[in-house]
């Protein structure tokens, strides 16, 4: 029998179509990679159990049953923050938490999404090269908080979403008070003015550098997401490799797909639990496959090996 990998995320569920153009390269080097039977499931349509009667199969194009206890690995595409819209937070959690309980190996492995459910990490390794940040809310006392950030700050949502909610300001305490809702929290952050010049987004898979893009901000932007810029291929230096090596040893997330994004020689963030991939931007349409299966060999051998 062919190893099942279940692809679990966002799909369109009357009629099959991708959730984003990552995904679909994504998933179509797989099955050029690998004979494997793949699986495609959005995270509403399955149950308690881990079933699904609505899960599509690529390779034929046909719709069908799976059971994720069958599969030989998972691949966690997309998972919805609270408050998504993409998907129910609580019927996906508790099924991240039946997959873990069931020891299913998946990439990236749900401890991810339990361990790293926010940005907060920025605050709590002060280990690693981040920028200064302070945790924020409109009941905080902002004059401290902006103290030692410089004449311009980036307030940022805890919990981020392309881009959006990010704003530059000045480093004034009614202005940033201004720029926060009450009942929810937000990274206050030091501004990078080599942001730029671009974002070096450094790719790991299985722990192991792969490739790297450059994200430009548009004229007049600051955010190097995907509505706010555009990328290409970039060729890493040494000193940005050593950096990310450094960061993805010294944070040891158990993610197997990640990603670094530099800002001269500040790490803006280390996205451990749905990397947005670029890959027509960085021509590794080929690759991007097998990269992909070995982070799924190592996730079923037991994730990496412990740190020594």
């Amino acid at each position: 029998m062919r190893p099942l990998v279940v692809c679990v995320g966002y799909i369109g569920r009357e009629s099959f179509e991708f959730d984003c153009e990552g995904d679909r390269l994504q998933v179509e080097s797989m099955l050029a990679t690998r004979d494997d039977d793949i699986r495609m499931v959005h995270w509403d349509d399955l149950d308690a159990a881990l079933h699904s009667g609505h899960a599509y199969g690529p390779r034929r194009g046909e719709w069908g049953s799976v059971d994720l206890a069958d599969a030989t690995a998972l691949l966690i595409l997309e998972a919805p923050a609270p408050g998504s819209t993409n998907a129910d937070f609580d019927r996906a959690d508790a099924a991240m938490r039946e997959i873990l309980r069931r020891g299913i190996p998946a990439v990236n492995s749900p401890r991810t999404f339990f361990d790293y459910p926010d940005k907060r990490y920025l605050i709590d390794r002060c280990d690693l090269p981040f920028p200064a940040t302070r945790l924020v809310t409109v009941a905080s006392d902002i004059e401290a908080a902006l103290d030692g950030l410089g004449e311009t700050v980036v307030v940022k949502p805890l919990i981020g979403a392309g881009g959006d909610g990010v704003v530059r300001i000045p480093a004034e305490a009614a202005i940033v008070r201004a720029a926060l809702e009450p009942g929810r929290e937000y990274l206050l952050q030091e501004y990078l003015p080599a942001i730029e010049e671009g974002e070096r987004s450094l790719y790991f898979f299985a722990k192991q550098y792969r490739y790297a893009a450059i994200k430009r901000p548009v004229s007049g932007e600051f955010r190097c997401n995907y509505d706010y810029s555009f990328a290409e291929r970039h060729h890493a230096t040494v000193d940005e490799l050593t950096l990310a090596r450094d960061a993805i040893a010294r944070f040891g997330s158990p993610s197997l797909i990640e990603r670094v994004d530099l800002c001269g020689s500040k790490i803006i963030e280390m996205t451990i639990e749905c990397p947005a991939l670029q890959v027509s931007t960085c021509g590794v349409e080929a690759e991007i496959g097998g990269w992909t299966y070995e982070a799924i060999d190592m996730a079923i051998r037991g994730g990496p090996a412990p740190l020594t």
